[in-house]
């Protein structure tokens, strides 16, 4: 498993939280990973402070899930490589 620090979320290329890994830090709403992580995230680790929110496509859009604190997620079916933005405090959030 590659590191990832308290108080981040970090997507993983590989499953089970391994491989390369992108470390952003909680509560910076991303409306697009861009070109290098773009659909490329297998497996997410919350290490912030409350839910995130990841969707399938830029700006918020598509199929999305909501994420835990503290929850490792394995990114399966629709998620797979999938994951263009995401955002804090779970989906829809006010």
């Amino acid at each position: 498993m590659t590191r990832c620090e308290e108080g981040q979320i970090c997507l993983y290329d590989g499953h089970n939280l391994t491989g390369s890994n992108l470390q952003l830090q909680y509560g910076v709403d991303i409306s697009n990973l861009g070109w290098a992580w773009n659909d490329r995230a297998s497996s997410v680790w919350n290490r912030g402070k409350g839910a995130v929110c990841i969707y399938t496509d830029a700006d918020y859009r598509g199929y999305h899930y909501t994420i835990m604190p503290g929850e490792k997620q394995e990114l399966l079916f629709l998620f797979e490589n999938a994951v263009s933005s995401l955002e804090y405090g779970g989906c829809g959030a006010p």
